[in-house]
C-alpha cells in the first residue's frame, strides 16, 4: 500500500479508536455541553465530521472508478502542489488557525442524539477507509477530486484521502479539550 493511503488509513483508524472512547458512556448533557457560544459540542465536532467525509465517499468512489478505467495509475512519489499542500495544511490537526466551517458543514443542531449521531459517524468513517483503500495504486497526484461543497474546488485524490483523515483527528483533539474543560459536567 502506497505510504500516502497507509498514514490515512492509520491515522483514521486510531482516530476512530479514540472517538469511540471518547463518546463512549456520555450522557445527553454531557455529549451535547458546548464550552461557549462559538464552540461545538462533542456531538457537534461528531456531526460536522459526518457531513463534511459522508458526502466525500462517494466523490472519491468516482474518482476511483474513473482513473481505473482511464488507467490512471501510480506507484508514485507523489506531490501535491502549492493549493493542496496549503488545504492540507489547513486541515492538521496541530493547525493554530481556526477555519469557519461552510454552512453546508456547520452541526445540524445543537441537541443531538449521541446515539444516532455516533452510529452515522461510524458508519461514514467506515465507508472512507474502505474508500481511500480502494484509492492504492492510483496516481494520487494526478486524480482529481471535486469538492461536494464546491465543484470548481478540485483537488488530488491523495490530498483529499490525507486532508480527511487529518481533519477528523483535528476534531478529535477539539473533541478531546471540550471533555477536559474543568467545567465538564460530570456523569449525570
Amino acid at each position: 500500500m502506497h505510504a500516502d493511503i497507509d498514514r490515512a488509513l492509520e491515522d483514521s483508524r486510531s482516530a476512530t479508536g479514540q472517538w469511540r472512547g471518547l463518546a463512549g458512556g456520555l450522557s445527553h448533557l454531557q455529549a451535547n455541553w458546548r464550552p461557549g457560544p462559538d464552540s461545538w459540542s462533542i456531538a457537534q465536532c461528531m456531526d460536522h465530521l459526518a457531513s463534511t467525509t459522508g458526502p466525500l465517499v462517494p466523490a472519491i468512489h468516482a474518482a476511483v472508478t474513473r482513473a481505473r478505467a482511464s488507467g490512471r495509475l501510480s506507484t508514485g512519489p507523489f506531490r501535491y502542489g502549492f493549493v493542496a499542500t496549503w488545504f492540507l495544511r489547513s486541515l492538521a490537526p496541530t493547525g493554530a488557525r481556526r477555519v469557519r466551517a461552510p454552512g453546508l458543514y456547520r452541526p445540524s443542531a445543537s441537541d443531538l442524539d449521541l446515539a444516532a449521531t455516533a452510529s452515522r459517524f461510524f458508519a461514514v468513517q467506515e465507508a472512507f477507509e474502505e474508500a481511500a483503500a480502494s484509492a492504492d495504486g492510483l496516481d494520487l497526484a494526478r486524480v482529481r477530486v471535486a469538492s461536494p461543497a464546491l465543484a470548481i474546488l478540485r483537488l488530488p485524490l491523495g490530498t483529499w484521502v490525507l486532508a480527511t483523515a487529518a481533519h477528523t483527528l483535528r476534531h478529535l483533539h477539539q473533541a478531546q479539550r471540550v471533555r477536559a474543560d474543568s467545567r465538564f459536567p460530570g456523569a449525570a
